[in-house]
């Protein structure tokens, strides 16, 4: 892995998700790893992005118990403080046209496509996903949902022929039985299931 051909793309590394969240899918430790690939991206300068799970008016709602994000309108742009990529984030909607003003480097690319729907279904969203992958050989994907956003991360990566690594010790599922699934799936199509320490090393060669 290159620092320069690498993107770092993080699923719902929202404050909700986190320990002491209202609907936590991550542990204490895998909460460090995840904002140690944040101070990593950036030691290193590594290109950040990824997905928010972000529920839209008129979306059917999931009951009372759900995740706040589900039933509050600004629960889902809260971000744990060490989780902030090193550039500003702009978040790609799934709505825009193809006149909206095109896309640059200045910023850390956040697609609100949400939990359930791919990354790269919407105009938008697939605009913004094929800008945020462009140039890049390898992704390392992390974050919450292994088996939700998470999933549906990988999956796009891999129909783009992106060297996809999972670092399974900074992700958290809602189900771990059907996380344990998703991960099987992976490993069958050579998705490179991996660690925090093994991806920095893999970056530090060269």
């Amino acid at each position: 892995m290159h620092p320069g051909a690498t993107l770092f793309l993080d699923c719902c590394a929202q404050e909700e998700f986190w320990p002491d969240g209202s609907w936590p899918l991550v542990n204490a430790s895998q909460a460090v790893n995840i904002e140690r690939l944040f101070a990593f991206a950036r030691e290193l300068t590594i290109r950040q992005g990824g997905i928010l799970c972000r529920h839209l008016p008129g979306e059917t709602r999931t009951p009372q118990d759900g995740p706040v994000h589900c039933r509050e309108g600004a629960t889902w742009s809260v971000r744990p403080p060490s989780c902030q990529p090193v550039l500003p984030i702009v978040v790609a909607r799934g709505d825009a046209h193809a006149d909206d003003p095109p896309l640059d480097r200045t910023c850390a690319l956040y697609l609100d496509s949400g939990c359930a729907a791919p990354p790269d279904s919407a105009f938008g969203h697939r605009r913004a996903f094929a800008h945020l992958t462009a140039g890049v050989r390898d992704a390392v994907v992390f974050g919450a949902g292994v088996e939700h956003a998470m999933a549906r991360a990988v999956e796009a990566l891999l129909a783009r022929r992106i060297r996809t690594h999972v670092a399974l010790d900074a992700a958290g599922a809602a189900d771990e039985i059907a996380a344990q699934l998703v991960i099987a799936d992976w490993k069958r199509r050579g998705v490179d299931v991996t660690t925090v320490a093994m991806v920095e090393r893999m970056l530090l060669r060269n």
